[in-house]
């Protein structure tokens, strides 16, 4: 039998909170940079792909799964340079932005995130033909881009319970709130490591890796800030 059958509905639900998260990016769509577009439009195609792969595998022929697969490969390509481009222009926000004095530590994350992502995908590739380890590495790559839009759409519930006037009048900061995001994805990451373990008495490394970098993004963002040295690598990294 063919692993995960149901895997397409499954992702559904990170998908429609991704939407959600960066509906901020659909609201003003004309008022979005190029870059912005190109990142935005090349990760919602991508998703949409990585949603219907799983069922392409169970209900049509492999060749059609390899094809599409390959429309995934530069679709990737595209957003992994697209969020490269994005970062540098977070970089360059304004002081009025409420997240001017953590954009360096943040960005860092951005950049750890969108690496990892590009782990995934390439070590999807290499395990194409192991198919459990394959699909444990797509699934992985959901995870490496899903806090930023969640932690997004956590000030949506909290923007109706506090109704804050400013991002400053929050009682939480975005520290706080991408904590709270950063600790369920983990939870999520444990279960599916602990249902593997009992399935099949392994333990993929897919998990593991996104799971141990979810939990040094606290650190980063709580510990580091934006520390004079990381200022200082991320501009020459940027060429700031």
């Amino acid at each position: 039998m063919k692993p995960f059958p149901k895997l397409h509905l499954w992702l559904i639900l990170p998908f429609v909170l991704t939407l959600i998260g960066f509906s901020h990016y659909w609201t003003g769509f004309s008022e979005a940079t190029f870059q912005w577009h190109l990142h935005g439009l090349s990760a919602t195609a991508w998703y949409i792909i990585l949603i219907a792969q799983p069922w392409i595998y169970h209900n049509r022929p492999i060749h059609v799964h390899r094809k599409v697969g390959m429309i995934g490969i530069l679709l990737a390509g595209i957003v992994i340079a697209s969020a490269l481009s994005v970062i540098k222009g977070n970089l360059l926000q304004p002081e009025q932005s409420p997240l001017f004095e953590v954009r360096y530590s943040l960005s860092l994350l951005d950049f750890m995130f969108i690496t990892g992502f590009m782990v995934s995908v390439v070590a999807a590739i290499w395990n194409a033909k192991n198919t459990p380890v394959h699909a444990r590495w797509m699934i992985s790559t959901v995870f490496w881009v899903l806090s930023p839009a969640t932690t997004r759409l956590s000030f949506i519930p909290l923007g109706m319970i506090y109704q804050p006037k400013e991002f400053s009048d929050f009682p939480f900061s975005w520290a706080d709130v991408l904590t709270w995001n950063q600790a369920l994805i983990v939870l999520v990451l444990v279960f599916l490591i602990i249902r593997d373990y009992q399935k099949e008495k392994k333990i993929y490394f897919s998990y593991v890796l996104v799971a141990i970098s979810q939990l040094s993004a606290i650190l980063i963002l709580t510990g580091l800030k934006d520390s004079a040295w990381l200022i200082s690598v991320l501009n020459k990294l940027f060429d700031l």
